[in-house]
């Protein structure tokens, strides 16, 4: 394969000259998004902190009211974190995967494409570096903005001497699913959930730790089968992959609840530490085919991007 590093810097710069616009949007929107986030989970959060101070919330039918007084409740940010990491990794990085051959949505742009003097390799390198790997900058950067913006609001309204908990840390610790249980659960009244559950299965950070392993995996592949959509497809391939991942995620699913019923009795015939053992195993093993598929999908993307036309079958304008 031919790559050459002065041709790849000169078709980087070329192609943020022409789009500058298109990625400086895309950006700003990624940014603009998580803040709003953050902003909208802070004054939740304020609204609860006020209802219960003026005792707008008694007899409420709430189970968890925090102590007006215990500024803990009220830096909780799991649910704002937990919609921070969905945005990001199930929209924004979607969105970043899926605009990789944004340069070929229409005839002109795929004849300029495929005539600049770079090699596919160095075209294909630079797009997916810069939508993939980019694409997680700007994110990281985005949060960090909205991190701020959170901490600046609760240092302005709960003063200084209470701390402020990262928004940033918490969206990312949310892919240690033990520490996550933990603390999810800890200020909502169930203070022993993790060892309550260590209890009653035995050694779970093996398995606590698969299913952060199958979390991790999960993310990289679904971003990658964005990248492949959009190889396959140029125009609205975003909202196509979108469909089609719902629509395997549904015929898993349900072959999934047809497997559980056929086998669930055999579940019951197994002591629990064997079980968790299994799934445990079923993680990892899943897991990394997920990653080899990804890897797939990746080769096979550039194979496409290789092959690409003026006009074909699923990209004629």
């Amino acid at each position: 394969m031919n790559f050459n590093k002065e041709r790849f810097a000169n078709f980087a710069k070329y192609d943020l000259t022409i789009n500058k616009s298109f990625y400086r949007n895309l950006a700003f929107v990624t940014i603009a998004g998580t803040v709003c986030v953050a902003l909208l989970g802070f004054f939740a959060r304020y609204n609860i902190y006020d209802a219960v101070v003026n005792d707008t919330m008694s007899g409420s039918a709430y189970s968890y009211v925090p102590d007006p007084n215990s500024f803990e409740g009220y830096n909780w940010i799991y649910i704002t974190a937990g919609i921070e990491m969905a945005l990001l990794t199930s929209v924004f990085m979607a969105v970043f995967a899926g605009c990789w051959a944004h340069n070929l949505r229409n005839k002109q742009g795929r004849i300029t494409e495929l005539t600049l003097p770079a090699t596919n390799l160095e075209k294909f390198t630079w797009h997916a570096l810069l939508m993939l790997v980019g694409g997680l900058i700007t994110c990281f950067v985005a949060l960090l903005a909205a991190d701020g913006i959170n901490a600046l609001l609760t240092l302005i309204v709960y003063g200084t001497e209470n701390g402020i908990t990262s928004l940033t840390a918490t969206t990312f610790g949310l892919f240690n699913v033990s520490k996550t249980l933990t603390d999810v659960f800890g200020p909502l009244g169930f203070t022993n959930y993790k060892q309550d559950v260590s209890d009653a299965f035995g050694g779970m950070e093996n398995f606590y730790t698969s299913m952060s392993f199958i979390v991790i995996c999960s993310f990289v592949l679904n971003i990658i089968i964005y990248l492949f959509g959009n190889a396959l497809k140029y125009k609205y391939n975003i909202i196509l992959t979108y469909i089609a991942l719902q629509v395997i995620g549904t015929v898993i699913s349900v072959g999934f609840s047809i497997g559980a019923g056929m086998f669930g009795g055999r579940v019951l015939d197994r002591s629990s530490e064997d079980v968790i053992s299994d799934i445990t195993t079923a993680y990892y093993v899943l897991g990394s085919v997920f990653l080899v598929f990804a890897g797939i999908l990746v080769w096979k993307s550039y194979n496409l991007y290789t092959k690409a036309q003026i006009t074909s079958p699923l990209n004629r304008n």
